[in-house]
């Protein structure tokens, strides 16, 4: 056994939980990465379940190894799969997934948009303002909702006409998530 893993099994017995919560995850985390390999064939040759089980894990792991399986499930024809990967892509915040994840917003499902927008908060990134404005204008209030929070997330000041312009929209739910957004954004 190496010395992180004999170091890390000894944390286990911190008088301190935070101690010992962290050293369980960091074994988990080795124990993972020692099994990347098998993690990536059984997403290869796996059924959805399995797919989805290995992308979770992969999340996990957010090992940069894990990342171009990740981005390639975006291309699964299974919106569970591309959801899960989006999902954890967004989790990950790896800036060099990020245009991956835009891509998605013109998926042809909703929920697949809506995911990629949920997603693109966590990149914390000023450069996907302009990505987002466009989603205001959607159909689907659940999307457009969505794309208010993120924006408020991002304080996208920038937004603020677009999302003044929502608080006249017909649907009340949209009124009122623009109504708490104006509150959050600064300027």
């Amino acid at each position: 056994m190496d010395e992180r893993r004999q170091v890390l099994i000894s944390l286990l017995r911190d008088p301190n939980e935070d101690v010992r919560i962290s050293a369980a995850e960091a074994l988990e985390r080795l124990e993972g990465m020692s099994n990347l390999g098998a993690l990536l064939g059984k997403y290869r040759t796996g059924d959805k379940t399995l797919k989805l089980k290995v992308i979770y894990a992969m999340g996990k792991l957010r090992a940069e190894d894990c990342l171009p399986v990740l981005i390639h499930a975006l291309s699964s024809a299974d919106n569970d799969v591309k959801g899960a990967a989006v999902r954890v892509l967004g989790e990950i915040g790896e800036s060099r997934t990020v245009q991956a994840v835009i891509n998605m917003l013109n998926d042809p499902s909703v929920d697949i948009q809506t995911l990629a927008v949920e997603a693109l908060a966590n990149f914390n990134q000023k450069n996907l303002i302009p990505h987002l404005i466009p989603v205001l204008e959607r159909e689907n209030k659940y999307l457009v909702i969505a794309a208010i929070r993120t924006l408020g997330r991002l304080n996208a000041a920038e937004a603020m006409p677009r999302i003044i312009g929502l608080t006249r929209h017909s649907d009340p739910d949209i009124r009122k998530a623009a109504a708490e957004i104006l509150g959050k954004i600064a300027g």
